[in-house]
C-alpha cells in the first residue's frame, strides 16, 4: 500500500517515515503543500497523511483542492492540540479523519488501517491462499503456520500478488507500486527480489508459486507444486465440490477438446498425407492440393502448441513455409517436406493415444456453475435450483466454508449467497466477503444472517456485501433478491466476442477466459459478424487474421468506420510472425495481437491491460470529473434505457431533479473550491442513498438527476424528503471561518403522465423547482 506523507517538520517526518515503512507501507515524503499537490498529480496513493500547518499551501487548502479536483483518496489530517477550528475546517474541506499532535504511533497505525478498510474497495483483513497467509496488521507471513521471514520489499511484493492473484505485473508495474520517487530501482532489481522471494517460499514448501509470463512479467500461480495438497480430497468431498486449480482445469478441458475435435485434426493431417503420397509416387500434385495443404499446416501450427505440442507447432510452421514458396519444389525441399509430414503425423497420433489414457473434463461442466450457494441447508439449495432450471441457469451448493474458499480461488461466479452463521467462523466469512468484493469484476454477495440489526447490516456492507436477508428465509425470497443483484451487476461483466473460423481455437478460448469472470461469445462464420456484434455489444473483440470470405483485418476496418464501435478494443490472433502482418494489424486500428498458439496467461494480460485503458478513456468521456457521477450525455442514455425497461416490465418510471440553491452566489462569495466541495459531498451522499439500480447523473449548474423505476411518485417524494433532511444538516466552513448551510429544491415527475421524453420530463421538473424557489 502506498502512502504520501506531507509534513514540513523534519524530525516528525523522519519518525513517521520509520514507523510507516516498518509496517511495510511504501511512503513518499513531501515537505510542503505545493510539493504534495504535485506528487498527487503524478502517482496514485492509497492514503494521504497531511499536516495542517504546511508552507506554500496549507493542509486545509490542499485538501479542498484535492477534493474539488475529483480526488477521493482517504485523507488523514494532523492538527495541533488546540486546533479545534482547524479540525472542523479540515473535516468540512473533505478530510476523512484527523489526529492531534503529539501523535501516538499506535493510534496512527490503527486509524490508517481503518481508513484503508473504508475505501471504495474493501481490504481483506488477512490475505490467504492455499495455506499461505499474509496479515497486514502484524506484517507476518506464514505457510501452514510456519513463519516466513521476508524483507520489506519481499513482503510488499507478495502482498501485491496476493491482492491481485490473476493479474500479470510487468517490472515497470512493480516499480510503480513498490518504490518511491526518491528510490527508483533498475528493472534488474525487481528480478532479484522475485528470485529471493521465490527461494524463501520454496524453502517453506510453497514451490513454483510465482510464474514468469514470457514477455509480460510475473503473476501469482496458485497451483504450483506447493499446492498439491489442495487437490487431495476424499471421494465424499469431491462429490460435494470439485475444486481443481485453474491450470489443471484448463489442461483437463483441453484433453476433452482434443477428443471432441480429434476427427478435425485427423482431417487436416490427411490433407498433408495426401500431398506426401502424391510426392512419393512422383506424380505432380495440382495447385489446389498445395494450397489446401498450406492452409491445413497453418491451422495445425495455430493449435498444436495449445496442447503442449510446441514441437508440432514448429514442424507445421516449417511445412507452411515450404509450401508457401512460389514455383516448383526442389528435390531436397520435397525430401524435407516428406520427413516433416511424417514427424507431424507421429506427434498427432501420439497425442491422441495420450488423451485416450487421461481423465478429461467436459468444458460445459466448468462454465455452468455461475450461481453459488454456501449453506448446509440442502433443501434450500434444491428449491433454488428448481426456481432457475427453466432459465437455463444452475446453482452450485457448497456446504463447507473451507471448500468454498478453495473453489472460489479458481472460479468467478455471477453471484454468491453466503450463510454467515452456519458455514464457518464469522471472521473467515467476512474475509471471504471482502475478497470477493475486491475482484475485477467484483462478485456480488447476498448475506444470510440470523440477526437483523443495524450493526450487523453495516458490518456486512463495509465488508462488501451487496444484499442482506435475515433468517429464516424462503427460496423465493433468496431468488428475488439474487435476481435483482444479477440485474444490477450484469454490466460489470466483461463480454468478449471472438471471431475465428477454427472451432477448436474458439473452444479453447472459453476455458481460458471464463474462469476469470469473462463471458465469451464465439463466432466461426465471419459473414454473421455484424449481426452478432450488434446483438452482443461486447467490451472487447478478438479477431483471427486469416479467415475465408472476410478476414480479420477487413472486419477491423469495417468496425473502425462505424462511430459506435471506433473505441472498441480489438485484439488479433495470428499464427503469422512476419512484421508485415503486424504492421497491417496496427494500421487498420488493432490495439494488440497474440501469436498462435495462444498462451492463456499472455492473452489474459493483454485483454486486461487493454480493458483498463478502455475503461479509463470511457470514464473520462462519460463521467463528470467533479462529482464522479455520469455526465449529462451518459446519464441521459441510461435514463432512456431505464424507461424502455420500465415499459417492457410494465413498471412505473419517475425522474427527480435535485437542485442546489444559490450555487452561483456560493461560488462568488466563497470561491469555486468551496462550491465544488458542496457538489462533491452531495454526490457522495446521493451515491450512498441510491445504490439499488437507480440512474444518477450531474447535469451542471447544481442540478442532480435521479431516475427510478418500480416506485410511484408519492413513494419517491417520501424517500427524497428523508435524503434532503440529511443534506440540509450539512455544514460547510469557508477559509475565513464563516460557516453556512446549503438549501435545495427537488421535483419528481412521472412517465408518461408528465412527459413522453427525458427532455420533456426534465422541463416539467425544472419548472416546478423554479416555482418552488419563488415562493
Amino acid at each position: 500500500m502506498r502512502i504520501l506523507l506531507i509534513e514540513d517538520e523534519e524530525v516528525l517526518a523522519s519518525v513517521l517515515l520509520k514507523s510507516l515503512t516498518k509496517q511495510h507501507y511504501i511512503v513518499d515524503v513531501a515537505q510542503d503543500g505545493q510539493m504534495g499537490w504535485e506528487y498527487t498529480q503524478n502517482a496514485n496513493y492509497d492514503l494521504l497523511l497531511i499536516d495542517v500547518g504546511l508552507p506554500k499551501l496549507d493542509g486545509i487548502t490542499l485538501c479542498q483542492r484535492l477534493r474539488s479536483g475529483g480526488c477521493f483518496t482517504p485523507i488523514l489530517l494532523m492538527t495541533a492540540k488546540d486546533g479545534t477550528r482547524e479540525r472542523i475546517q479540515g473535516l468540512d474541506a473533505g478530510a476523512d479523519d484527523y489526529l492531534i499532535k503529539p501523535l501516538d504511533l499506535g493510534e496512527l497505525q490503527a486509524r490508517i488501517r481503518a481508513l484503508l478498510r473504508r475505501s471504495d474497495r474493501p481490504i481483506t483483513p488477512i490475505l490467504e491462499v492455499g495455506g499461505l497467509q499474509l496479515d497486514p496488521s502484524s506484517c507476518e507471513v506464514t505457510y501452514h503456520n510456519k513463519l516466513i521471514e521476508l524483507t520489506a520489499k519481499e513482503y510488499s511484493l507478495l502482498e501485491l500478488f496476493l491482492r491481485n492473484p490473476s493479474r500479470v505485473f510487468s517490472r515497470g508495474d512493480i516499480i510503480e507500486h513498490l518504490w518511491t520517487f526518491d528510490d527508483p530501482p533498475q528493472e534488474e532489481t525487481v528480478k532479484s527480489h522475485i528470485k529471493y522471494l521465490r527461494q524463501k517460499l520454496k524453502a517453506a514448501g510453497a514451490v513454483d508459486w510465482i510464474e514468469n509470463v514470457y514477455g509480460l512479467g510475473y503473476r501469482l500461480k496458485v497451483g504450483g507444486t506447493g499446492n498439491k495438497e489442495l487437490l487431495t480430497e476424499t471421494k465424499e468431498q469431491k462429490s460435494q465440490v470439485a475444486s481443481p486449480q485453474v491450470e489443471e482445469q484448463f489442461q483437463q478441458a483441453m484433453g476433452g477438446l482434443w477428443k471432441q475435435y480429434e476427427g478435425l485434426m485427423m482431417q487436416r493431417l490427411a490433407v498433408l498425407e495426401e500431398l506426401a503420397a502424391a510426392l512419393t509416387h512422383k506424380s505432380m500434385p495440382n495447385a489446389q492440393l498445395y494450397k489446401s495443404a498450406e492452409r491445413e499446416a497453418h491451422k495445425l501450427a495455430g493449435v498444436l502448441g495449445m496442447f503442449e505440442q510446441d514441437n508440432g507447432t514448429q514442424i507445421a510452421r516449417e511445412i507452411e513455409q515450404i509450401l508457401g514458396k512460389d514455383g516448383n519444389l526442389s528435390s531436397s525441399e520435397k525430401r524435407q517436406l516428406l520427413s516433416l509430414i511424417e514427424n507431424l503425423g507421429k506427434i498427432i497420433n501420439q497425442m491422441a493415444q495420450k488423451v485416450d489414457n487421461q481423465t478429461t473434463t467436459p468444458i460445459a461442466q466448468e462454465i455452468c456453475n455461475q450461481l453459488i450457494l454456501i449453506d448446509p441447508n440442502l433443501q434450500l439449495g434444491s428449491q433454488l435450483q428448481q426456481l432457475v432450471e427453466c432459465m437455463g441457469m444452475c446453482w452450485q451448493q457448497i456446504t463447507n466454508l473451507e471448500h468454498a474458499k478453495n473453489f472460489l480461488q479458481t472460479t468467478s461466479p455471477d453471484l454468491v449467497v453466503l450463510n454467515v452463521d452456519e458455514v464457518g467462523r464469522r471472521q473467515e466469512s467476512l474475509a471471504l466477503l471482502s475478497e470477493l468484493a475486491t475482484r475485477t469484476p467484483p462478485v456480488p454477495v447476498l448475506v444470510l444472517a440470523g440477526n437483523d440489526d443495524l450493526v450487523e447490516r453495516v458490518t456486512f456492507a463495509q465488508s462488501g456485501a451487496r444484499g442482506f436477508l435475515a433468517k429464516p428465509v424462503t427460496a423465493a425470497q433468496v431468488w428475488n433478491v439474487s435476481s435483482q443483484l444479477l440485474q444490477r451487476t450484469r454490466s460489470l461483466r466483461i463480454n468478449v466476442l471472438a471471431v475465428d473460423d477454427d472451432p477448436l481455437i474458439l473452444a479453447a478460448l472459453r476455458p481460458m477466459l471464463e474462469p476469470w469472470g469473462m463471458r465469451m461469445t464465439a463466432l466461426d462464420n465471419p459473414l454473421r459478424f455484424w449481426e452478432i456484434l450488434q446483438s452482443t455489444t461486447p467490451d472487447l473483440l478478438i479477431l483471427d487474421v486469416d479467415m475465408p470470405q472476410i478476414n480479420g483485418i477487413e472486419l477491423c476496418q469495417a468496425v473502425r468506420t462505424d462511430p459506435q464501435w471506433q473505441e472498441l478494443p480489438i485484439v488479433f490472433l495470428t499464427a503469422h510472425r512476419e512484421i508485415k502482418i503486424v504492421q497491417q494489424v496496427f494500421a487498420v486500428g488493432g490495439d494488440d495481437y497474440v501469436i498462435k498458439p495462444v498462451v492463456g496467461a499472455e492473452l489474459l494480460a493483454r485483454i486486461t491491460h487493454r480493458l483498463e485503458r478502455s475503461r479509463l478513456l470511457q470514464s473520462l468521456s462519460t463521467k463528470d470529473s467533479l462529482t464522479g457521477l455520469a455526465n449529462q450525455f451518459q446519464s441521459r442514455r441510461n435514463l432512456e434505457h431505464l424507461i424502455t425497461q420500465a415499459q417492457k416490465n410494465q413498471q412505473s418510471f419517475c425522474l427527480a431533479i435535485l437542485s442546489v440553491n444559490d450555487l452561483r452566489q456560493i461560488n462568488i462569495k466563497y470561491g469555486h473550491e468551496l462550491g465544488n466541495q458542496v457538489l462533491q459531498r452531495w454526490s457522495r451522499l446521493f451515491q450512498s442513498a441510491f445504490c439499488s439500480g437507480e440512474v444518477l447523473g450531474y447535469w451542471g449548474n447544481g442540478d442532480f438527476v435521479v431516475g427510478i423505476s418500480g416506485l410511484t411518485k408519492p413513494e419517491i417524494n417520501h424517500r427524497l424528503s428523508e435524503i434532503l433532511s440529511t443534506l440540509r444538516q450539512q455544514i460547510f466552513t469557508a477559509v475565513d471561518g464563516d460557516r453556512f448551510q446549503v438549501t435545495c429544491n427537488f421535483a419528481v415527475v412521472e412517465y408518461p403522465s408528465d412527459g413522453l421524453t427525458i427532455q420533456s420530463l426534465y422541463q416539467v421538473a425544472a419548472g416546478c423547482n423554479i416555482a418552488e424557489r419563488r415562493r
